[in-house]
């Protein structure tokens, strides 16, 4: 497995819809996110394991890319 803790992913507020950012190791420690307007709340967690998976696709393919370059 790739790490790829240091990826930042977006998380849509519900309060204000705006994207609020935190790092996949951030939201593995506390899965809370603080967005911009105030609000505070809780990730969904089956959203973000299908993130994390497409990010450590994306790492792979990079990786993959990278060998072949």
């Amino acid at each position: 497995m790739l790490d790829v803790g240091g990826v930042e992913l977006e998380f849509p507020c519900p309060r204000c819809a705006a994207a609020a950012r935190a790092t996949i190791e951030a939201v593995r420690f506390l899965p809370v996110i603080d967005c911009a307007c105030g609000e505070r709340f809780g990730v969904c967690l089956e959203t973000f394991a299908q993130q994390v998976s497409s990010a450590e696709a994306a790492a792979k393919a990079a990786r993959r890319a990278r060998r072949r370059a």
